[in-house]
């Protein structure tokens, strides 16, 4: 007998409600409620069309594993193989697995559905598939990119910021704020980027520690391509701010629907001379144009030269205005192709790539290499930077911008 329960918020429909492309966790219990063991059992789980298996969170119950087959990056997951046994008395004898899994983008009502196989001809109880409702609702995702790895005292640190809004619906009145490490002055703001409408002008004081931006409306997403909203600013440095790592702490809010976000530890740069940077992160175009309606194949290439490995990481590329992310040719670490959990939608400004584990490099480094391609829909002519930032558990990464940007055509 298969039941199925979501941790997302049950509405009056008894339906788990959430936001698009939000992460959501899923339940199954398979027990056996017969008088023998059911053999040879192997786990399927039918996911809705748009929803991606992200990672198992917790397994229980007191099933035998007889043979290990774990979920790969793409597809249904799958979990084989095991031995349920008889129930005893009335203690229920399941396997219990619990998973996260990312819903689409596109709104709308989806249900899960579990596909059982056993050694043995077994009556299966499919019971009630969990149902996910997909609201249209906004659901904002922050990044935080400094254009520089490296910046020296008494000089200027320039950070991009982007808030794109990948729901179906308007966020309303969104705001971004930011807390400076300590020694770091906002200093101006150089760009506004995006079709976010401005409903308030609110901009930061000269030589803020908490830089504040209000506010926009920042529409959904339409055929694929999120509502935008990017800032670029700079921030002074101290004469007197000792050589080092620097990060910053980044928040946007929003007047309904939305919760809260903050993320901190990002965007880190190293001030001064002699400072070691265990990992370093560059990008750049393989040509240097491309016409006003062509492609542009980036490469980015993170090292770690460090004698331990950098855990638990993630990778950001923020596209220059008018650039979408398309495809991704290849992922590889130490010349050997590997997987990514995070994978970025089609039309996205800032495509994410991840959780990886890049090994100790030693001497010699050790590098993680993505290559891919961005459609140019709309961008001016001329030079374009694009900038590349990252994030780990246990590393600091320094992010920065391509040294010769990528020149658009006409064309």
């Amino acid at each position: 007998m298969i039941t199925q329960t979501t941790d997302a918020r049950a509405g009056a429909d008894h339906k788990g409600h959430v936001s698009p492309g939000v992460f959501t966790g899923i339940t199954l219990s398979i027990a056996n409620t017969g008088a023998g063991a059911a053999r040879g059992v192997v786990v399927e789980d039918v996911l809705p069309e748009g929803f991606h298996y992200y990672e198992l969170t917790t397994l229980g119950g007191n099933a035998i594993r007889t043979a290990t087959s774990d979920p790969g990056i793409k597809g249904n997951p799958s979990w084989g193989t095991w031995t349920i046994p008889a129930g005893t008395g009335n203690t229920v004898s399941a396997l219990v697995l619990s998973f996260k899994v990312q819903v689409p983008l596109n709104p709308g009502d989806y249900k899960n559905q579990v596909k059982i196989t056993t050694s043995t001809g077994l009556e299966i109880d499919q019971g009630d598939p969990v149902a996910i409702v997909v609201e249209p609702r906004p659901s904002l995702t922050l990044t935080v990119a400094a254009a520089a790895g490296q910046v020296t005292t008494g000089g200027l640190a320039t950070y991009v910021i982007s808030v794109a809004n990948i729901g179906s619906a308007v966020a309303k009145r969104v705001v971004v704020s930011v807390s400076l490490a300590p020694g770091f002055l906002y200093s101006t703001t150089t760009s506004y980027e995006g079709n976010g409408l401005r409903v308030a002008t609110i901009d930061p004081p000269a030589n803020s520690l908490l830089p504040l931006w209000s506010s926009w409306d920042i529409p959904g997403a339409s055929n694929g391509v999120p509502g935008l909203v990017r800032l670029t600013f700079q921030a002074r440095i101290l004469a007197a701010v000792a050589p080092g790592l620097y990060n910053l702490t980044a928040s946007v809010t929003s007047a309904a629907d939305v919760p809260p976000q903050t993320l901190g530890n990002a965007a880190p740069v190293s001030v001064g001379k002699g400072t070691k940077i265990p990992i370093t992160m560059t990008v750049a175009p393989t040509a240097p144009y491309a016409g006003q309606n062509g492609t542009v194949t980036y490469v980015i290439t993170v090292e770690n030269d460090s004698n331990d490995a950098a855990q638990w990481v993630t990778v950001t590329d923020t596209l220059p205005q008018g650039f979408a992310y398309q495809s991704t040719a290849s992922v590889v670490i130490n010349g050997k192709s590997v997987g990514s959990r995070l994978q970025p939608a089609a039309g996205s400004p800032t495509p994410q790539w991840g959780p990886f584990v890049v090994p100790a490099g030693g001497f010699n480094g050790a590098t993680l290499v993505i290559t891919f391609t961005a459609k140019i829909n709309g961008a001016s002519l001329g030079p374009h930077a694009n900038v590349v930032s990252g994030n780990s558990n246990n590393a600091q990464m320094i992010g920065g911008s391509d040294q010769s940007p990528v020149i658009v055509t006409p064309g």
